[in-house]
């Protein structure tokens, strides 16, 4: 039997995916009692990754502009972050010697059909709830709460400026706005005065979950 090693492919990811992909491997490491610090010395330490990370998040929302110098930066901030990913997992699949329960502490996706044993059997993430919303004081600003998805890692956040009951293809009027990793409460900033509809879904390493219903939120 082939030892288990984790899934990269880490250049074919659309962005939004090695966000919320990296992200989770970003905050599984953190404090690992698996892979305590220091790490080898080929591979960035935890600061590192985190500071790469947020590098690349803060330049993949602001490229969204279509700002061509922006673009740039966001091509630059991801080839960075994905290099240090690739570092960090080249060391803890030489670290884990083929263990599954100690791959499956890294936030990675793992090739191998029994490390499903490690992430909930392989499931997808289950459906959200409680999903509200509100209005702040800062103008183009909402402010969003939810409930946890049974099995999510992360979860990707779409806003629509049209009610999407008011035409025939709904998936074409949703935009990616962000992937956070905590629904207790965030925020989403530059929006256009009026309302907005709001979907979420949870995603972890085996893909998406269910869209929660739109909801619509004032934005002052």
């Amino acid at each position: 039997m082939l030892q288990p090693k984790l899934i990269l492919g880490l250049e074919r990811r659309s962005d939004p995916d090695l966000l919320a992909y990296g992200g989770a491997a970003v905050t599984a490491m953190k404090e690992n009692p698996v892979f305590p610090q220091p790490w080898g010395d080929a591979t960035p330490s935890w600061d590192q990754l985190d500071l790469a990370y947020q590098g690349y998040r803060d330049a993949y929302y602001a490229a969204l502009t279509h700002d061509s110098q922006k673009i740039a930066v966001r091509k630059e901030t991801r080839r960075s972050f994905v290099e240090l990913l690739k570092r960090l997992a080249a060391y803890v699949e030489f670290t884990a010697n083929g263990d599954v329960a100690k791959l499956g502490s890294t936030g990675f996706e793992l090739r191998q059909e029994q490390a499903r044993a490690s992430n909930g059997n392989g499931a997808l993430p289950g459906p959200m709830a409680g999903l509200r919303g509100a209005p702040t004081e800062h103008t183009g600003r909402i402010e969003l709460h939810a409930n946890r998805a049974e099995g999510a890692l992360g979860y990707e956040v779409q806003t629509a400026s049209t009610d999407p009951s008011s035409v025939s293809t709904e998936a074409s009027v949703w935009s990616h706005v962000q992937t956070v990793f905590s629904v207790q409460r965030f925020t989403v900033d530059d929006l256009r005065p009026g309302f907005v509809w709001v979907r979420m879904r949870g995603v972890n390493n085996r893909g998406s979950g269910p869209w929660t219903s739109p909801l619509r939120v004032l934005v002052t």
